[in-house]
């Protein structure tokens, strides 16, 4: 039969001893009395927090409050401790320099000798650097790492967001442009990788200040770039729209000293008026950037591929 934790054995802590044991551990400790005063910390809490043992001592805790947790989580943590005696979660607080930093914690309830008497260890670890890796992999997951676009990923997630709102609106449309670079691959022979690196990069930040807001520009691979417009009125807003595109992309580039000057072909679809298939949209405006490709069109509608 289990023992819960309530009716754990005491355990007398010797405050004087502390700093032999707890030095030794990497996490920041804190120890508290049952009014939460605190009665002794670490060096790992002075180097994880900048607060350092006499400045911690006789204070409380809450000096530490990053101010992100409202007063019911405090509450329910309080709550856990008391009827559980323990919590554990990741919490963020915020250093003597005024960062805020996420932590994991841990707070146990420990009984002494006297049955009135329990002091509160609290151990904790700072985990930015599990979140920055979170952050980074996301990143990874729905940028391009070249342009700091959104890439296919996020490119797809943003067609599919702007159907539905779509769907809830009459008489919007939505434009979805697939693009790509003329001769593309003569520069990358020519001038050499990275100068075609810089000039996809260069070709992502001029399409970026001509959307809108609310509108998406992605890179999809290669020299193949999408733009999503939303809640457009009519399909010659769209065309004007790519005609700005072809103007800023033919005006020369230059790039380590070198004149670079290039052109892009793109193909629009409409939803719903084309189709209300997502797949069936995405590929008939990848059809139409390859007959405008093909044909020195430069721009081509799918209503044009009827035609």
């Amino acid at each position: 039969m289990t023992e819960d934790n309530n009716s754990k054995k005491s355990i007398v802590i010797d405050l004087s001893q502390a700093p032999i044991i707890f030095d030794y551990i990497n996490n920041g400790v804190t120890i508290t009395d049952k009014i939460s005063t605190i009665l002794y910390t670490n060096s790992a809490f002075t180097r994880i927090t900048g607060y350092s043992q006499e400045e911690a001592k006789g204070d409380n805790p809450g000096m530490l409050h990053s101010g992100r947790h409202d007063k019911k989580f405090y509450e329910n943590m309080w709550a856990q401790i008391i009827n559980q005696g323990f919590w554990e979660g990741e919490i963020w607080n915020r250093r003597k320099s005024g960062e805020i930093y996420p932590e994991y914690l841990t707070i146990s309830k420990v009984p002494q000798e006297n049955e009135n008497e329990f002091l509160y260890i609290a151990i904790f670890s700072d985990i930015t650097f599990l979140k920055e890796d979170i952050d980074k992999k996301l990143h990874l997951a729905f940028f391009d790492p070249l342009t700091k676009l959104p890439n296919r990923n996020l490119y797809l997630d943003r067609v599919r967001q702007s159907t539905e709102n779509t769907k809830r609106t009459t008489g919007k449309l939505v434009a979805v442009f697939y693009m790509d670079l003329d001769k593309f691959k003569s520069v990358n022979d020519t001038y050499g990788h990275y100068v075609g690196d810089e000039l996809l990069n260069f070709v992502g930040m001029r399409l970026s200040s001509i959307v809108r807001k609310g509108d998406t520009i992605a890179r999809i691979g290669g020299d193949e770039f999408t733009v999503i417009l939303t809640n457009i009125h009519d399909k010659q807003s769209a065309s004007h729209f790519a005609e700005r595109i072809i103007e800023a992309i033919e005006r020369p580039f230059i790039i380590e000293g070198h004149k670079i000057e290039i052109s892009i072909s793109i193909g629009i679809s409409f939803y719903p008026d084309d189709t209300d298939n997502i797949d069936v949209l995405l590929a008939n405006a990848d059809e139409a950037m390859y007959k405008a490709k093909k044909t020195g069109a430069k721009i081509i509608t799918h209503d044009e591929m009827k035609e």
